[in-house]
């Protein structure tokens, strides 16, 4: 089975499930469970990765390099997928000081290690200038110009993945008035806009809940990744970060307790949970009104370890 071959395997499964919630507070509520795509390159990865891995596959590349830190799903999910093709991987990881120090990486690092992937460890201003350090330009070219992905997956390719989720869903389901996802790098975000673009959707409005404190910032990249489309069917709500990437309060784990307990839905302690959590508050406090029809886009990212062990 060639590379292409092996890569178009992991989409043959159909579409993921929608499974409806409780009501609350009049609101009808369901999810989209991307989160059953596939065990290791799984939920929003999957889409961000499809049709990269399609074009470096394509134009004979042997080799995927790309960025993230220490926990980061991007760089396990390429690491998998790398190996699934038969194809090498690099990850330039956020933290010089994890160099030469195995004892110090996280559950992540060391799966993607056991997969393969090589590692450049990166200083924080080394990492901030992604590919114009020097260390990074070193490395790609020793190593024959890799095919580049950017952080997060986001890029154009990757919101091409991503917007097919809408086409999915509207074979599944009654158009809702929301979909709500959590936003690291925008490029979901960013991709669910597109998909609801020139569609009989187009008026369902995209909540986005950042699990960064970086909404502001978040904003400008996706208008960028939106482009010249004048579009106000999206939002971010920027208060459910729990104080920045991967931190978390007791707020969030007793809901994500609760919420997998009755539900069977298990999430994840950085992106998930807070896009959840934020659904139960908004409507809450009114923000999305009582009769609404809310669609909740479960990204996965479990491999970063379920909320209720937090």
């Amino acid at each position: 089975m060639n590379k292409l071959s092996k890569w178009q395997g992991l989409f043959c499964s159909g579409m993921t499930p929608i499974h409806s919630l409780s009501d609350f507070h009049d609101v009808k509520l369901q999810v989209k469970r991307d989160d059953l795509n596939h065990s290791h390159v799984q939920g929003n990865k999957l889409r961000k990765l499809k049709y990269n891995f399609f074009d470096a596959i394509n134009y004979k590349h042997s080799t995927i390099a790309t960025f993230g830190g220490a926990w980061s799903n991007h760089i396990l999910a390429t690491a998998h997928a790398a190996n699934i093709c038969g194809l090498t991987s690099i990850g330039f990881i956020r933290g010089d000081e994890l160099n030469n120090k195995p004892q110090l990486w996280s559950k992540t690092l060391i799966q993607a290690n056991d997969l393969g992937m090589k590692f450049v460890f990166l200083r924080r201003d080394e990492y901030r200038l992604k590919l114009e350090a020097e260390r990074v330009k070193l490395t790609l070219k020793e190593n024959d110009s890799p095919y580049f992905i950017p952080e997060g997956g986001s890029n154009s390719l990757a919101l091409s993945g991503v917007s097919e989720l809408i086409s999915e869903m509207m074979q599944q389901m009654q158009q809702p008035t929301h979909i709500i996802t959590a936003v690291g790098t925008g490029g979901t975000m960013a991709g669910l806009v597109k998909g609801v673009f020139n569609t009989p959707w187009k008026k369902t409005k995209i909540i986005g809940i950042p699990v960064l404190k970086n909404a502001l910032s978040l904003e400008k990249e996706i208008e960028v990744f939106i482009g010249d489309r004048k579009q106000n069917n999206w939002q971010l709500y920027g208060s459910y970060h729990c104080g920045g990437y991967a931190k978390t309060n007791k707020s969030l784990c007793q809901f994500g307790t609760k919420f997998v307990k009755n539900t069977g839905i298990d999430l994840d302690k950085i992106y998930t949970s807070k896009s959840f959590y934020a659904t139960y508050d908004l409507i809450r406090l009114g923000q999305i009104p009582m009769n609404s029809r809310v669609l909740i886009l479960h990204t996965g990212g479990l491999q970063g370890g379920s909320i209720v062990n937090e």
